[in-house]
């Protein structure tokens, strides 16, 4: 038997735990045989400004130390080795699955990748195809773009290319538990780059560069398997015989042909939930969040959160939520500490914003979305294309507005106050932004949210909506705004074989639940 010990002082990777848990429980240090370290979290509430860890300890007398009833600990289960452990579920190998019945996967994604992955280590020979570049490539093309301001690849950018939208995000991985299906993506992560420190982190994430550097071997891994992984690989079309999903056409005039199809294509390929639609899948429109980017001196989060001067303490992050009696509810999403935001469309004529930050999070700025709900009656129609619509008709209005990819902004002074900025702090937007009233180009029912949840945040962090808080438009991207229906297995209602999963079909949020849809659903395959 061992303990749990939780609540427990943490000073840092190369300080020995054994004299705090040895005060705890009332144990000599000669009598800790082991400890493990299975999870540290930052408790910054009221100005505490501390790490605290859970170990997993094996001393000489467990029952005496329980029999005391010392305050945090407890006997360690199966249920906490789930919880803080990295164990795998591995795929069982099957070895009669039928040569000529390959499965498509469509989109290299999280939710691709894993689906993917999880087939071909079943032993399922598996097609994955990719409409943008390596990710090698993708950041070339991304850099270029920043740095002309102009010629946007709409196949190989912030949204489209390996590891979709993720690639360029604050690549946050927290998740309550780590065993099972979980316990298989993050062993993974940590197979192919992640630090496994990390993991043991109570809101751990892994940073753009970092994310970067594990598709290499990821995609690699992929190959070993068998799995025949194509990038430059437009899908156009989803080839349909007697209700049933027999391959796709892709956008050089080549058909291939396979099934299972999935279909894990992000938040934002449009033309591809077209072409799920015209092959039949049926979906309707669902609810999203839109607003801005909201954009603030690191040091202002950090002096809000801490109390005091940061220290050696990490980059401050926040969540915050205003839901009122009446109105619509807002809240925080995506918060990047010492981050950037980030140009994010991929389509030309149009801007959209984001947020990223690296492993390091050392940027001078902090940056969030500030959403607030719309519902699918808000959209002006019924069909389940609404949504794109909606957001679209935004898009093209802020780069109507700025007259080219800058961002149009707001300080949130200026917002609150009612008059349109004519000046803007520095920020960290790559391509630049324009002055404007943030009225011209966002609903008018998504600025009072904006606003009145701003006012509320401001209570809790002082300087939230201060001068020095800027607002960048706009962020329509946080969700896809349809839902296929699909049946118990995963599979859309209507086209048999025909597998929405991940953002894109909506049922999931960001990184570790697009990856566990896809398994899921790779793992439903796999069972036939």
């Amino acid at each position: 038997m061992a303990l749990l010990v939780s609540n427990v002082p943490w000073a840092g990777p190369d300080a020995d735990p054994k004299k705090a848990l040895s005060k705890r429980l009332g144990v000599r240090p000669a009598e800790i045989r082991d400890v493990t370290l299975v999870k540290k979290s930052l408790d910054a509430r009221r100005g505490k400004q501390r790490w605290s860890a859970v170990y997993r300890v094996d001393v000489a007398n467990e029952a005496r130390v329980l029999e005391r009833r010392v305050p945090g600990a407890r006997a360690w289960t199966d249920r906490d080795d789930g919880r803080y452990g990295l164990v795998d579920q591995a795929p069982v190998r099957r070895t009669d699955w039928p040569a000529d019945l390959r499965p498509i996967v469509v989109g290299a994604g999280p939710a691709g990748l894993f689906a993917a992955l999880w087939l071909a280590e079943s032993g399922i020979p598996v097609t994955l195809l990719e409409r943008g570049a390596p990710v090698e490539e993708r950041v070339d093309a991304v850099n270029l773009f920043w740095r002309r301001k102009r010629e946007l690849d709409p196949e190989n950018n912030l949204i489209f290319g390996e590891g979709g939208s993720g690639t360029f995000s604050d690549g946050k991985i927290y998740t309550r538990r780590r065993d099972g299906e979980l316990g298989f993506i993050f062993r993974r992560l940590v197979d192919f780059g992640a630090d496994e420190e990390t993991l043991k982190e109570g809101w751990a994430h892994l940073g753009t560069d970092r994310i970067r550097a594990i598709l290499p071997p990821f995609r690699q891994r992929l190959r070993d398997l068998g799995c025949d992984v194509r990038f430059h690989a437009a899908v156009t079309g989803i080839r349909v015989e007697e209700g049933r999903a027999v391959g796709v056409e892709l956008a050089s005039g080549e058909v291939v042909t396979g099934a299972p199809v999935l279909m894990a294509i992000g938040h934002s390929a449009r033309d591809s939930v077209q072409m799920m639609l015209d092959a039949g899948a049926a979906a309707a429109p669902r609810e999203i969040a839109v607003g801005a980017r909201i954009e603030h001196p690191q040091t202002l989060i950090d002096t809000g959160r801490y109390k005091v001067a940061r220290g050696e303490l990490p980059p401050a992050s926040y969540r915050l939520a205003h839901n009122p009696e009446e109105g619509r509810k807002a809240h925080t999403f995506c918060m990047c500490p010492g981050g950037m935001v980030v140009p994010a469309s991929n389509h030309p004529d149009r801007v959209v914003v984001n947020g990223m930050s690296f492993a390091a999070r050392r940027a001078m700025w902090a940056n969030s979305a500030v959403i607030v709900e719309v519902h699918p009656e808000d959209y002006g129609d019924t069909d389940p294309m609404a949504g794109f619509r909606w957001q679209d008709a935004i898009e093209r209005r802020c780069f109507e507005v700025s007259g080219d990819y800058r961002a149009p902004a707001q300080r949130v002074s200026d917002l609150l106050a009612g008059r349109p900025s004519t000046d803007l702090p520095k920020s960290s937007f790559p391509m630049g932004l324009v002055p404007v009233d943030l009225r011209e180009v966002l609903p008018g029912f998504v600025v009072d949210g904006m606003v009145e949840a701003i006012r509320c945040f401001d209570r809790e962090i002082p300087g939230f909506a201060g001068e020095d808080a800027v607002l960048i438009a706009p962020e329509t991207r946080t969700t896809s705004p349809i839902r296929f229906e699909r049946d118990e297995r995963g599979c859309s209602t209507t086209v048999e074989g025909l597998y929405p999963v991940g953002e894109g079909a909506g049922y999931a949020g960001g990184i570790i639940s697009s990856a566990l849809d896809g398994m899921r659903a790779a793992r439903s395959i796999a069972s036939i």
